[in-house]
């Protein structure tokens, strides 16, 4: 593998990461030409997830170099999306799934891995709060750690389903102790409404909708696509994290495509677990072609955050 590319350099660059930080500080700041205080705190807890992201890699070497593409891809991204500017529920939902990531990569091959496993569904089910699609999203977690991480037991199972349970609840008491338990069905009965899926309801998403979710699709299809025929440069334990990622990042889009209604809190969802794998294809590929896609990757990036951020004012979707 050639490490002289263009995306080579910036991926090893110890100027990468700064350089990111300071032009998503930027692109928060333009749409508005102010810091509000929801702009402010959904830009520390953008900050506070990119670091959650670094020390995913850090921890598991998911990408095999030195890198910080990883966090730089999320950041960038996260920027680009104007909805995910002030703190809310794309940033939020967003936030808890990279918790949730990191939580349960901590489980591979682990004797006892209960208390990852909790946490790391407890996540999920804080996050499902912001994005309903979360605590269904448990279900291919409980296969993750059959198929990928080996370390399904009894207690585990358990375990994620306490750690599922926890925050309903704690959610029902409330809502008991202060008689306010309409709220709490009326929860229940929003998370399971769904609408039937259409063509009309993809056509008719704003252009700017369509773009977005376009361009994060394509790299994401390019990187999924390398990968499978790449895997085996990895080793085992990084394969099995990046076909969760894989994974994830296929469902998301197929229930982007079905609920385009949930566009932004799916968007987030899927920025977040398309990260890794577009970082991985950029950081690890050196041949003419990939510097060509990431060429093309970075004016499409801008082309997106243009239409985000400045030219475009549109009602949320």
């Amino acid at each position: 593998m050639k490490h002289n590319r263009l995306q080579n350099r910036i991926a090893g660059s110890v100027f990468t990461l700064p350089f990111c930080v300071a032009a998503a500080i930027a692109m928060w700041w333009l749409p508005q030409q102010a810091f509000t205080i929801p702009h402010a705190l959904g830009l520390a807890l953008c900050l506070l997830t990119t670091y959650v992201v670094m020390e995913t890699n850090a921890r598991q070497h998911i990408i095999r170099i030195r890198t910080r593409m990883m966090s730089c891809v999320w950041l960038i991204m996260a920027a680009s999306l104007a909805f995910m500017h002030p703190l809310g529920k794309p940033l939020a939902a967003a936030a808890f799934l990279c918790a949730s990531y990191f939580l349960l990569f901590r489980c591979y091959q682990r004797h006892r891995p209960q208390a990852y496993a909790f946490h790391s569904f407890l996540m999920l089910s804080l996050g499902s709060f912001f994005a309903p699609i979360m605590l269904p999203m448990a279900i291919p977690f409980f296969l993750y750690l059959i198929v990928f991480l080996r370390s399904m037991t009894s207690r585990t199972f358990w375990a994620g389903i306490l750690g599922l349970a926890v925050p309903y609840w704690c959610y029902a008491i409330w809502s008991f102790v202060t008689g306010n338990m309409e709220s709490f069905v009326a929860r229940l009965t929003d998370m399971a409404q769904a609408e039937m899926p259409s063509v009309e309801a993809i056509t008719s998403m704003p252009f700017v909708c369509q773009v977005s979710a376009g361009v994060v699709a394509f790299l994401s299809l390019i990187s999924i696509l390398h990968y499978l025929n790449t895997n085996y440069d990895d080793k085992i334990r990084v394969r099995m994290f990046l076909y969760i990622y894989a994974s994830q990042t296929v469902l998301l889009t197929a229930f982007l495509v079905l609920q385009p209604v949930h566009y932004e809190t799916t968007m987030a969802l899927l920025v977040a677990s398309a990260s890794p794998l577009i970082a991985h294809y950029f950081a690890l590929t050196g041949s003419w072609f990939s510097t060509i896609v990431f060429l093309l990757s970075l004016l499409l990036t801008a082309g997106m955050a243009t239409l985000n951020l400045w030219l475009t004012t549109f009602t949320p979707y």
